[in-house]
């Protein structure tokens, strides 16, 4: 297990943040996982030669700032080059299966947070201008809700482990390598411009179209002096903001997921004009209905977001059990509120509105990619690209 959590302090360093020396490190925990946060402030020190503060929170107040310094003398060190952030944040935290009072639970915006079920606030003049990555730590109740069983300290570093492909020292090339498949997958499907959107699946089948100004996102980014880094891993994932009125049809999961402490099982939904109109669930239907009561964007559709079916994501988390993990396991359908960084050029709610895109103070991810789906993008000119074969994404 140490040799586990050491690769993945350098998976966090080499690939997520690509820390540099001279970058001014602040890594945000809370108490629980106070121990890796140190570990990793210390080997961070190590690349950067500057000192790494630790901030430590509860629920999201600021506890105390604890300085890390590296082994050099101040007079040795690099000059500060640029700031770098990184948030720890412990598995075990999120409330998972709970028996909840829902009338209540959909007002507490707080719990809402903590399910995972917030959307981004909508704040058009403040992009992100430093490199940041949000970094999950497991616990044995995560590992539980994944497994369906008591799993073992041992148990639970072995599944994260897997999920991190941190089995040997190669773990960042491998993510470097799918960061780079993503980016192709990107540049080829933004080549297209503005498309309908089919998806395709065993008995059912809904339409859409992607918003106007709006662009694939996901899997790395870079800040405009040319840094790349990864947000979060693992990463399959790429997604585009839907035209909040286009979608039509019917859709159906096709595998669990979890909606305010409740398990959803073979949940079914109609949409017309980007609304769902109905639903049904053999597990789970009152979770839906409350969820869907917080606001009217909630029962709207917002996004596609593609990830192969074929994957160790995808054969692990056979049940989306963590908001972290939800869009990186299968292809989903999203419904609330949009990504930021599907945004192209707006810069006033006018330009949100005219873009069609949803606004909700909440999302969730629907899974629907299994070994059936397809699906099919139409270009203006008519021509049809089928991007999805089978549930896997074709080169």
């Amino acid at each position: 297990m140490e040799d586990l959590i050491r690769r993945y302090a350098q998976l966090i360093i080499q690939s997520q943040l690509k820390l540099r020396p001279g970058d001014s490190v602040s890594i945000n925990t809370e108490a629980a996982i106070m121990g890796f946060a140190r570990y990793l402030a210390k080997e961070a020190t190590m690349v950067t030669g500057q000192t790494v503060t630790i901030v430590e929170t509860n629920h999201g107040k600021v506890i105390e700032a604890i300085p890390i310094e590296p082994e050099q003398q101040e007079i040795f060190r690099p000059p500060v080059q640029a700031v770098v952030m990184c948030h720890l944040f412990d598995l075990d935290a999120s409330p998972y299966l709970q028996d909840l009072d829902l009338g209540k639970a959909v007002e507490d915006v707080g719990l809402l947070a903590r399910f995972g079920h917030l959307s981004e606030p909508v704040f058009l003049d403040r992009r992100i201008a430093v490199a940041w990555a949000n970094v999950p730590y497991p616990g044995n109740q995560w590992a539980a809700n994944v497994l369906g069983r008591n799993a073992s300290e041992e148990e639970t570093w072995l599944l994260f482990g897997a999920l991190f492909r941190l089995d040997s020292d190669w773990a960042s090339s491998f993510w470097d390598e799918q960061a780079n498949l993503l980016e192709y997958r990107k540049q080829r499907l933004n080549a297209l411009g503005r498309v309908d959107i089919k998806l395709i699946g065993d008995g059912w089948e809904c339409r859409g179209s992607s918003a106007d100004d709006t662009q694939w996102a996901g899997g790395r980014q870079m800040l405009k002096n040319g840094r790349i880094f990864s947000p979060m891993l693992p990463m399959q994932s790429i997604h585009v903001a839907l035209d909040a009125t286009s979608t039509q049809g019917t859709l159906r999961s096709s595998r669990p997921f979890y909606v305010l402490g409740k398990e959803v099982i073979g949940a079914t939904f109609t949409i017309r004009d980007g609304k769902v109109t109905h639903f049904e669930a053999e597990q789970g239907k009152e979770a839906l209905a409350a969820f869907f009561s917080i606001d009217e964007g909630a029962a709207r559709v917002a996004e596609l977001s593609l990830a192969d079916n074929d994957t160790i994501e995808s054969r692990y988390l056979g049940r989306s059990v963590h908001a972290h993990f939800a869009k990186e396991m299968t292809t989903t359908l999203v419904l609330g509120g949009f990504s930021l960084d599907t945004l192209k050029t707006q810069q006033t709610e006018d330009d949100i509105v005219q873009s069609k895109l949803n606004q909700s103070l909440v999302r969730l991810e629907i899974p629907v990619g299994d070994d059936h789906l397809s699906v099919v993008l139409t270009k203006k000119d008519g021509e049809e690209l089928e991007v999805v074969t089978e549930g896997v994404h074709r080169n």
